[in-house]
């Protein structure tokens, strides 16, 4: 944690809260910040009071569900403490499972680069979460990409078809009676010759939002049916005959504008939608998000100032700790 965080997360946390206490003093241990002075501060500040090792319990609790164990992290530090022999023998066994713990890291590389280059480097175009991307097609369409989506293109004065692989996208399509614009997004197939809209793949399932004009959707289990301005269709694998729903297409699609909308939605599902565009680690630990509805326009370039308003509109506290926002009962 860098000093920039360190003094963010005072500023934000309670000083009189034991658990905003208790993640002051995790953060501190598992990234190496806390010295060998500090660790003994820590002890005395842990015994001090037994609300105190509730929360270093419960502080320790998250930061396991992060995926980042406090026991891993906490090694730096002990190593700078005085050792007994018993430990300075376990430290020369360590140093002999070294090149073993090598070739381990390396086989972690080759791994995570072969998903990396399945996941986004064997497409034309991917995104991660929180970017977008606004891509020129060279008929004259544009194309939208949405965050954590893949698309291969092949778009050329012959032929204007797109495989979306996964993720969302909004298309803009130039006029052309002789050259159909053609979409594959698995058990969906969208053909149009001219118009605006919205294709998202949520697993197997295809929805397809239009904005302007006439689109043509097709299934493998039915015939093809067409969707308007401000109509909705989700394509289901199995059945034959999706069912045209009327929507705000501006508002399912504001996206693309860097907002997003929502209107008498469940809390937990607005909050499972942000974590797609925060590049930071959103966790939520509020049982109560799936019963409470709310209606909101979020920005997405001030996503924390839409954090803030939370805790005056919510029973909730949202802490700010560098990557990581933790958003809980108040």
């Amino acid at each position: 944690m860098s000093d920039d965080d360190t003094m963010q997360l005072k500023m934000e946390l309670d000083p009189n809260d034991p658990m905003d206490q208790a993640l002051v003093w995790v953060s501190r241990i598992a990234t190496g910040e806390a010295d060998v002075t500090a660790l003994a501060e820590f002890e005395q500040w842990r015994d001090a009071d037994a609300r105190h090792e509730k929360a270093i319990n419960e502080a320790r609790r998250l930061w396991l569900m992060l995926g980042a164990p406090l026991e891993q992290e906490y090694a730096p530090v002990m190593a700078s403490l005085p050792a007994s022999a018993a430990h300075r023998q376990q430290t020369k066994r360590r140093r002999a499972w070294r090149p073993a713990l090598a070739t381990a890291a390396a086989l972690v590389v080759a791994m995570a680069l072969g998903e990396q280059w399945h996941r986004d480097w064997r497409f034309d175009q991917a995104t991660g979460t929180g970017e977008q991307r606004t891509i020129a097609l060279a008929d004259g369409s544009t194309m939208w990409l949405n965050i954590d989506s893949a698309a291969d293109l092949q778009v050329d004065v012959e032929r204007r078809h797109i495989h979306l692989a996964r993720g969302e996208a909004y298309f803009d399509v130039a006029h052309d009676p002789q050259h159909p614009f053609t979409i594959d997004a698995g058990n969906g197939q969208v053909k149009v010759l001219g118009t605006a809209f919205g294709v998202r793949r949520e697993s197997e399932d295809v929805v397809v939002v239009v904005q302007r004009g006439k689109v043509q959707v097709a299934s493998a289990e039915g015939p093809a049916v067409f969707v308007t301005a401000n109509e909705k269709i989700r394509v289901n694998p199995g059945k034959s005959m999706p069912r045209i729903e009327a929507v705000s297409a501006e508002q399912v699609l504001s996206w693309r504008t860097g907002r997003l909308q929502f209107e008498n939605r469940r809390f937990g599902e607005v909050l499972e939608e942000l974590k797609r565009y925060d590049r930071r680690l959103v966790l939520v630990t509020y049982p109560q998000a799936d019963q409470q509805r709310v209606s909101s326009i979020v920005d997405l370039a001030r996503l924390d100032e839409w954090y803030d308003t939370l805790e005056l509109s919510m029973p909730v506290k949202v802490t700010r700790i560098g990557p990581i926002v933790w958003i809980r009962a108040s």
